[in-house]
């Protein structure tokens, strides 16, 4: 209850500033250059979705033009932009410029917050960043999920903690001022030692966001079945999280809830002060409309007390093979603001 009072105290002026017919942008990038082992995402190697990644894009940019359309003869303004997945910086920084490119449909003048995840430290080039930044990026995330190499092993992570320290570095040295790290407790073979160091070394790197997510197992993940699956301390995991964040001058800004995650606990954002991410609070609240492209998005529309969601299809070939029906669905968001 404490958690969720401190939070309230911090989303309610944020709350105040989404204006009426605002809606933020989601564009998905479901791919990855492996697996790991907790994922439920959707999302496919990048090895072995190499062929459809650049027939992907040329749908997606179509997607982002009707959803354009269909945003200004709704009379929507765009507030913020997230690009996620999968790991983005798993496309070429070629292709990453051209993916940005089809954002020239939208008015971006009034833009308040434009992310990238960077995700995975093994993607991450100077050339990819430097294409984030000059698409107008100006928050990325670079994100561990631990800092121990053996748990990273564990989890099928093909990436070190030198590597995120190094794809950290230079995401300062391209110019980023707003930087994300998310660590996960609970993962298998860590311990509550483990992610306490895990936790301080990423502390030490001061990125003006952490967030600390509790392992949730679910029915897609490789680690349905698999005997270390176990709670191995989550819960003083996160409660370790809450104390050290805070004595760092971090404040928990939003938070959610997952069916079967170790000892039941939460997933937690973490701040410094004037550095909260809005998309992150407005796609967890009810606060405004999120316009979804890609496979495995998801539209929610909300406006005059309703909330009425829009699923794309989730694999990358259903997207490509069903593409008609996804640009068909876009008629859905003028019905529901012409209504």
């Amino acid at each position: 209850l404490a958690l969720a009072r401190r939070i309230s105290e911090v989303q309610k002026p944020l709350a105040a500033t989404a204006a009426p017919r605002t809606f933020s942008l989601y564009v998905s990038i479901p791919f990855c250059p492996s697996r790991c082992s907790y994922c439920s995402f959707i999302s496919h190697s990048a090895d072995r979705a190499q062929g459809l990644i650049d027939e992907y894009l040329g749908l997606l940019a179509q997607e982002l033009s009707a959803t354009a359309d269909a945003a200004r003869r709704a009379g929507l303004l765009l507030d913020t932009v997230y690009f996620g997945g999968g790991t983005p910086t798993v496309l070429s920084a070629d292709q990453l410029k051209r993916l940005f490119a089809a954002l020239e449909c939208f008015d971006m003048a009034r833009v308040r917050e434009f992310t990238v995840e960077a995700g995975r430290p093994d993607t991450i080039t100077r050339e990819k960043l430097l294409a984030i930044k000059q698409a107008g990026a100006r928050r990325v995330s670079v994100n561990p999920q631990t800092m121990n190499d053996g748990v990273l092993a564990a989890i099928g992570r093909k990436h070190t903690a030198d590597q995120t320290h190094r794809a950290y570095e230079l995401a300062r040295e391209v110019g980023f001022d707003c930087i994300n790290a998310d660590l996960i407790a609970g993962l298998p073979t860590d311990t509550p030692e483990s992610f306490c160091a895990s936790l301080d070394e990423v502390i030490a790197m001061q990125p003006e966001n952490i967030t600390v997510h509790t392992l949730s197992i679910k029915r897609a993940a490789a680690l349905l079945h698999a005997r270390d699956a176990q709670s191995c301390g989550a819960a003083e995991m996160v409660d370790y999280s809450h104390k050290a964040l805070s004595a760092a001058g971090y404040s928990p800004y939003y938070l959610y809830r997952q069916k079967n995650t170790a000892d039941n606990r939460e997933n937690t954002g973490y701040s410094k002060p004037g550095t909260e991410s809005l998309y992150n609070m407005f796609i967890m609240e009810e606060l405004q409309t999120i316009l979804a492209a890609g496979a495995g998005g998801s539209t929610k529309l909300v406006g005059g007390g309703r909330i009425h969601r829009i699923a794309n299809y989730k694999y990358p070939y259903e997207y490509i093979d069903r593409f008609n029906k996804v640009i068909n669905s876009k008629k859905e968001i003028l019905s529901f603001f012409d209504e």
